[in-house]
């Protein structure tokens, strides 16, 4: 299994249009979002957008080939040992490649049907993004069957939450000062899994407990 980041701008065009006003975990606009509509509207069609991208790579300097190879390049110092915890963590391995793609917007969604996640071009850690989206592949594929059978919004909230669990697996992984800091809805849910891995070290019990909280709160 083999992460490769590129950059396609239908892919970017899409992102920002259909994941900058808001997402399931936060309700409020991106900042490139917010740039994006005070310029062009939000109603822009993707030939003005696509212009938008132009404008906002050059002003900011990124150069989206130069960040395709940094970004790649980082992940392969750290993807053996990566996926080495995370099957440990979910007694489950990913089987396809995955593709990351470079954006301008600062959320970052993923597909588990397409095998693909977002980083942006301005976040603080690229490795940062991609464990986090990661470890959503894993969640989804060491409970395929509780994921078909639970509401989506408790699966939103119990993956999402799993992710601190990357603060204490793989927090060598990081770089200095950088840690996966999860939403504050999720914050309650995040502590309770926390103190249910420590003391089980079982994902299964984790998961059991994080999904009996979570039906039970709503």
């Amino acid at each position: 299994m083999k992460v490769t980041y590129t950059y396609n701008r239908k892919e970017d065009i899409w992102c920002i249009k259909n994941k900058g006003k808001s997402s399931h975990n936060s309700p409020h606009p991106t900042k490139v979002y917010e740039l994006m509509i005070n310029k062009i509207g939000e109603d822009a069609e993707e030939k003005e957008v696509s212009k938008f991208i132009d404008k906002y790579l050059e002003e900011n300097n990124y150069d989206v080939e130069l960040l395709t190879q940094t970004f790649e390049k980082e992940f392969e110092k750290i993807a053996d040992k990566y996926h080495e915890i995370a099957e440990q963590v979910f007694g489950a391995s990913l089987k396809y490649d995955i593709i990351g793609y470079l954006t301008v917007n600062n959320r970052c969604p993923y597909s588990i049907q397409e095998n693909l996640f977002f980083v942006s071009v301005s976040g603080d850690s690229a490795n940062r993004i991609a464990m986090h989206e990661l470890w959503h592949f894993y969640t989804w594929c060491r409970f395929p069957n509780d994921v078909l059978k639970i509401d989506c919004v408790v699966y939103n909230d119990i993956k999402e939450s799993l992710s601190i669990l990357l603060n204490i697996e793989c927090k060598e992984l990081y770089d200095d000062g950088t840690e996966d800091k999860g939403y504050p809805r999720h914050k309650e849910l995040r502590k309770r899994i926390a103190e249910k891995w420590n003391e089980t070290k079982d994902i299964q019990k984790v998961w059991d407990d994080a999904l009996s909280y979570s039906e039970t709160d709503r």
